[in-house]
């Protein structure tokens, strides 16, 4: 195990969201289990599940806290469950984990020492790398360009062989994959934006965040492995629909003057583009990355095809939630 100078004191309560995901939750929770932290509570969200992992999961875990939500809220409205959940059981840190994830056991010692050094660190977030290829990086940080809207992963494909990417510091945003952060942000500036359903409510979150006088901090020494695209699948109509559509809302909402119109337009133009050459090859990915770029523009809201309002169910039934749980660690 790791030596650290200081022993930490903050509690953190772990959101994880399981749709349908028995295999991936079950080995997820238990790399957990080897987590070497004093405070730990784990929150398994089944977020609108249809078999029977929630009852599975439930049985073999009786530790971790389990909420259990009857219509997929996406990634946002159900992690907003958790985070709720965990304000008003004291944590001091709310840690968003996929569950398609495997943790080492020191990555949340190595995120909360560097948290608690520093009450402006906000936001914290490990180096990812593919679980299929457990040398090369998935996630080493996230850039964005404000005055252009360029956006991405620093390191991704990288072999990390030589360790480039081993420096702690301060960066534009962090992946939801794994994010840590202080529960006095979410009091300044609220919850993650549940309209947007899945893709860009993390790198929305953590500008917010920054733009309330947040550090979003890289902190190399704590990993995660990920299967990446697990649930919704790569590159699926699914993903093509809110990936154009929410990274137009994100750029509208975070790009300064005047580069935002610029940034905005050169953004549709490579989705009506790819569209374009998806055509006569795939056409359900064609129609739904136009479908995306209007929902921008017609201001539609949740999952696809369905126009709702993810708040406002949300609201509904984080009022009574149905909660199953036995005491956290």
């Amino acid at each position: 195990m790791t030596s650290f100078r200081t022993d930490p004191t903050s509690k953190v309560s772990m959101v994880i969201l399981n749709l349908d995901g028995y295999e991936d939750t079950r080995e997820c929770l238990l790399s957990i289990r080897c987590v070497h932290y004093p405070s730990l509570e784990v929150i398994l969200v089944n977020n609108g599940c249809s078999d029977d992992s929630p009852k599975r999961l439930l049985s073999e875990f009786p530790e971790v806290r389990v909420l259990t939500n009857r219509e997929n809220l996406g990634y946002g409205g159900g992690c907003n469950l958790g985070i709720k959940d965990a304000i008003g059981r004291g944590a001091d840190f709310v840690l968003l984990l996929n569950n398609d994830t495997i943790v080492d056991p020191d990555f949340l010692l190595n995120l909360i020492q560097i948290g608690e050094t520093d009450p402006r660190i906000g936001i914290l977030g490990p180096k990812i790398y593919y679980a299929s290829d457990p040398q090369r990086i998935w996630f080493a940080g996230g850039f964005v360009k404000l005055k252009s809207g360029r956006y991405g992963h620093i390191g991704q494909d990288r072999i990390d062989t030589e360790n480039k990417f081993g420096e702690t510091r301060e960066i534009g945003w962090i992946t939801g994959c794994a994010l840590l952060i202080r529960t006095s942000v979410f009091e300044k500036i609220g919850f993650l934006d549940s309209d947007l359903f899945a893709y860009f409510e993390d790198a929305d979150f953590c500008l917010r965040a920054r733009s309330a006088g947040y550090r979003c901090v890289f902190v190399p020494d704590a990993k995660v492995w990920h299967k990446v695209s697990r649930t919704s699948g790569a590159e699926s109509p699914f993903t093509l629909y809110l990936g154009a559509r929410n990274l137009l809302v994100w750029l509208s909402r975070h790009i300064q003057h005047p580069y935002k119109l610029g940034a905005l337009a050169f953004a549709m133009t490579k989705k009506l583009a790819r569209a374009s050459l998806l055509l006569f090859v795939n056409p359900e990915s064609a129609f739904a990355l136009i479908r995306g770029v209007r929902a921008f523009f017609t201001n539609e809201s949740g999952p696809p095809g369905k126009n709702t309002t993810p708040k406002a169910v949300l609201d509904r039934v984080a009022a009574v939630p149905e909660v199953s749980s036995t005491d956290g660690h």
